[in-house]
């Protein structure tokens, strides 16, 4: 598997940040798309998808040849909180929170079907908690920050 630099250098490049913004630490992937969002350009793309993620496959086309980087929260107790990996599309339905309507790996086996070229990653971000309402723990504060220093760094330097 590659790694985060190897796939943020890849273009094109779309990004979809999953997660649900009224459940707390659930909304990372979410929060972080939109952070990225204003750097769309040299085929790079971010979009915060929330739970709909299903509904992303306009975006996804414009990846042909290229990469969709889903980032979402995940349930590993192997990682301490707001710890980052990259996931195998077949171990997504396991470690991914339950704020899909479809299963994810289902959703990357249809785009890979209909998309030429298409490689899709997953960054899984691990979390502890998703309480209604509540905003993103601290950890989850700085592994937002972290994640968007270590995009726009490799963004501008393309």
């Amino acid at each position: 598997m590659k790694t985060l630099l190897e796939i943020l250098k890849q273009r094109p490049l779309v990004v979809l940040g999953i997660g649900n913004p009224m459940r707390g630490d659930d909304a990372i992937g979410h929060m972080l798309a939109e952070e990225l969002a204003s750097l769309d350009g040299k085929g790079f793309e971010a979009h915060p998808v929330g739970t709909a993620v299903e509904n992303a496959m306009s975006w996804v086309r414009k990846a042909s040849g290229g990469v969709v980087l889903m980032v979402d929260a995940v349930f590993d107790e192997s990682r301490a909180e707001g710890e980052w990996a990259l996931y195998p599309s077949d171990q997504l339905d396991s470690m991914c929170h339950t704020t899909h309507s479809i299963p994810l790996s289902m959703l990357v086996d249809y785009w890979k079907k209909e998309v030429a070229g298409l490689e899709v990653y997953s960054l899984g971000i691990s979390i502890r908690n998703s309480t209604d309402m509540a905003p993103l723990s601290h950890a989850l504060v700085k592994t937002l920050e972290s994640l968007v220093s270590i995009f726009k760094k490799q963004i501008h330097s393309f």
